[in-house]
Parts: structure tokens; sequence; C-alpha cells
């Protein structure tokens, strides 16, 4: 259950070119990620971020421009920084450490300062 100032749901969209071959196509996919993000847009008053790599960007973004433009974008993509999209997180590394947490976290990060992150949050929460 999601609360007034939680972070925006995250869509996760990794699926491989098999599945989507299978799955009917890129339009079906698009078709079933749109139907997802308006209903939680609809029912949460913000609208959610697209977790997908950076390699999906480059081949199968460009079939839904709609999304790329209506919807921030978490990439996640190890190594060289290199977005071409509306971006609000990177994930920079899958294997991070913290302390009193066994075993590997992932390692993301906001793009943009302070100040944006803030503005982000107002912007972008749940209402």
């Amino acid at each position: 259950m999601l609360s007034k100032g939680d972070m925006p749901p995250v869509l996760d969209v990794e699926p491989t070119d098999w599945q989507i071959k299978h799955m009917g196509g890129p339009e079906v996919l698009f078709r079933s990620v749109r139907a997802w993000m308006e209903k939680v847009t609809k029912r949460t008053g913000c609208r959610p971020v697209l977790y997908i790599s950076q390699s999906f960007t480059k081949k199968y973004l460009p079939l839904a421009p709609d999304l790329a433009d209506n919807y921030l974008v978490w990439i996640a993509r190890y190594g060289e920084y290199k977005p071409d999209i509306k971006l609000a997180y990177w994930q920079l590394s899958p294997d991070g450490r913290i302390s009193g947490i066994h075993g590997d976290v992932d390692i993301n990060v906001f793009n943009g300062y302070e100040n944006q992150y803030h503005n982000f949050l107002k912007k972008h929460c749940v209402k």
C-alpha cells in the first residue's frame, strides 16, 4: 500500500528478445506497459518511473516514443554514463556494499543536484 509522500512506483521492464517475440512483439509489450503506467498514475496521483536497461532504450524504446516523452526512466547501465532520455535515476553498479547488509546491493544515483532532487520529490511522489 502506497502512502502520500512515497517515492513514485517503478515498473521494471527487462524482457529478453525471445520473451518479447513470444508475447507477440514490441507492440504487445508496450500496450501492456502503457496500460499499467496509466492505471498506476490514476490510482496514485503520480506517474510511475520506467526501469529499463540502456540497451532496451536503444533497441525498443524508439518504438514507443510516447513512453520516453511522458515518463521518467531509471536505467541500469554499468560503467559509462550515456543517457539520451529523460533520466531520473541511474543504476551504476549491481555489486555495492553497505554496512549492515550482507551481500551485494545495487548502487543508484539521482540524475541531478540536491535542489533538483527536492523538486523531484515535490513533483513526482505519491499524492
